[in-house]
């Protein structure tokens, strides 16, 4: 990274002008570097070092062009430098977030908003960048005016304010939708980066939110908290709600999203003592907190995870490793003895096959969890109705002082039983490329739907990762501007006509381990593993099917899944044999100009 400490006087004046440039609105000009310092393809990261202003600006080479952004993803704030810089698309090295290098908005998720993007100028073979002290001072950009006027139809429904509802309302509005928008959601609570909660439940609330209080003023978005729409007419487009108050109320739509998500599955009832007190689910962020209290009390020595998802795993990590805060020392946090109950005999086997999963495994095991595979649940018991003990069926008895249970979701669609609305067998709704359902005017969108995976030409898929459910959000905002609009007034962008995007998700098992994964594969057994598992767990796996590659799931070799994930976007097809005895023979298929991930 270059650092410019001085502002070059012949382009920006004297140091007395300097001083009296503190105004957030003062022009800044800053030499970057010649013209021929970087070819088409190429980006570069820059630190704004001077008196008045502390930044850093990433400047992409693109057809001869250059531009000029924030260097920090919209997502996370991690550093894009560290990215995949392809046709038009820098994707970022974590999280797989995307944005177009023309304009600086944002093209596929996860994250929300648009980079702030700067003025460069050519003088004397020089780049200079061009740029206020406030612009540069800040993490995204709107492309909501400030003086937004909005009429009264046509009216957008949405329920469900989770990732997929959220984005679809934020989507309508950045590019350009000035109707109504009612945003419903049966929490008490602004929208929220739900992920988090089961990798870093010590996060506050307010750092948790996806957008504050102004937000929804300035974009005029009515979010509806605490109120649950009780009911649908498909024909005259009329839903009833009920407010936290229990008043019942109707509203008219013209377009009706539904993104009613998930909850997590309970215990059977087959099984005793389901009801017993400290039995915990996650979904909510009241859920997070109420279990953070209870684990955080002298009295929780013993805790007993069921389960092997995602949820299970992560909070796994945060019980051994995390406890005392991101800035806190491990010695400081009492110790907590951590079981994990599970059917299978590895976790997340489903996801990542047995290998990686023993590995995992392995690593938490060394963090003082210990695992019960293979194992059934058959009773829990407790005295004063508070939970005391897993009854397994191998007659073992596991001491506990709070049990969560993590055993997978079900989507919620109640809502729409007995409805015209077209249902898999598997009870979530059928959508095509554009993300209608079998009713006019009707999306759905996240985990309720199964939708075409066009990357890899499949017809139905149910892929829950937050990525998928902000990206579907995307595409319904996309489809509903472009019946309003039509196709070149979606902002500054042409709207997308099909859903497209590559699936992406991410773990964090503790602070040291986290695995990215690109693409969608319902068999995790056919894989190639590069790299070790035993020991670093360093890692490359590409999941193989037909004899083509249709996944990849790595550790610290960013930003492998980023690039990978491109490869599939642009429809590449890795043969086995290209990665079989070499990790990187994917990039022969795109212009990758940065090194190779090591």
């Amino acid at each position: 990274m270059d650092v410019i400490k001085d502002i070059v006087t012949t382009i920006t004046g004297s140091n007395q002008d300097l001083n009296s440039s503190a105004s957030s609105n003062e022009q800044i000009r800053h030499q970057l570097c010649k013209v021929n310092d970087l070819q088409n393809g190429q980006m570069k990261e820059f630190e704004i070092k001077t008196s008045i202003v502390n930044a850093n600006v990433l400047l992409i080479k693109q057809d001869n062009k250059f531009h000029a952004y924030s260097n920090k993803c919209c997502h996370y704030k991690l550093p894009l430098a560290k990215g995949v810089l392809i046709n038009n698309r820098l994707r970022c090295f974590a999280h797989g977030a995307c944005y177009r290098v023309d304009t600086g908005d944002i093209e596929d998720h996860p994250g929300h908003g648009n980079l702030p993007k700067y003025n460069v100028e050519i003088v004397d073979d020089q780049v200079i960048l061009v740029a206020r002290k406030q612009d540069l001072e800040k993490v995204e950009r709107t492309k909501i005016p400030d003086d937004l006027q909005v009429e009264s139809k046509p009216v957008v429904a949405i329920i469900g304010a989770g990732a997929g509802g959220f984005t679809c309302a934020d989507m309508l509005r950045q590019n350009g939708f000035r109707g109504r928008i009612l945003l419903f959601t049966r929490e008490g609570t602004l929208p929220y980066d739900r992920v988090q909660l089961s990798k870093q439940p010590l996060k506050k609330p307010q750092e948790l939110l996806l957008r504050d209080h102004p937000y929804f003023k300035k974009a005029k978005i009515d979010l509806m908290l605490d109120t649950n729409v009780t009911s649908i007419n498909w024909n005259t487009k009329n839903l009833s709600y009920q407010t936290l108050g229990k008043q019942m109320k109707s509203e008219q739509y013209d377009y009706l999203v539904l993104a009613t998500g998930l909850r997590p599955r309970r215990l059977p009832s087959s099984i005793p003592g389901g009801d017993l007190r400290n039995i915990f689910y996650l979904r909510s962020m009241e859920d997070a907190n109420n279990l953070v209290n209870k684990v955080k009390s002298h009295e929780t020595k013993n805790i007993v995870i069921i389960g092997d998802s995602f949820i299970a795993l992560e909070l796994c990590g945060w019980l051994t490793t995390g406890l005392a805060g991101p800035n806190g020392k491990p010695e400081d946090a009492e110790k907590k003895n951590v079981s994990v109950v599970m059917l299978l005999k590895a976790p997340m086997i489903r996801l990542f096959g047995e290998k990686i999963a023993l590995a995992l495994q392995k690593i938490h095991e060394n963090n003082g969890a210990k695992f019960y595979p293979e194992a059934n649940v058959t009773e829990l018991t407790g005295g004063n109705n508070i939970v005391k003990f897993v009854q397994l069926a191998t007659g073992e008895s596991i001491p506990c002082d709070l049990v969560i249970v993590a055993v997978g979701s079900e989507s919620c669609t109640e809502l729409y039983k007995d409805s015209p609305i077209e249902m898999s067998d598997d009870q979530f709704i059928k959508v095509n490329d554009r993300l209608e359902t079998s009713v006019d005017h009707v999306l759905a969108v996240g985990d309720i739907s199964k939708y075409p995976l066009r990357i890899f030409n499949l017809d139905e898929v149910n892929c829950q990762h937050w990525q998928m459910a902000c990206s579907s959000g995307h595409q319904a905002a996309d489809t509903i501007l472009h019946h309003y609009l039509g196709q070149n007034r979606g902002g500054s962008r042409p709207l997308k006509t099909d859903f497209y995007t590559t699936p992406i998700y991410w773990t964090t098992q503790n602070n040291k381990t986290t695995i990215r994964y690109a693409g969608y594969t319902r068999d995790p057994e056919n894989v190639i593993i590069h790299g070790d598992l035993d020991g670093e767990f360093k890692f490359v796996a590409y999941y193989i099917v037909d004899d083509y590659v249709r996944a990849v799931a790595q550790s610290k070799y960013d930003p492998l899944s980023s690039e990978v994930a491109e490869v599939f976007y642009h429809k590449r097809n890795i043969r086995k044999e290209d990665i079989e005895n070499d990790m990187y023979g994917y990039r022969k298929y795109l212009d990758f100009k940065t090194k190779k991930p090591e």
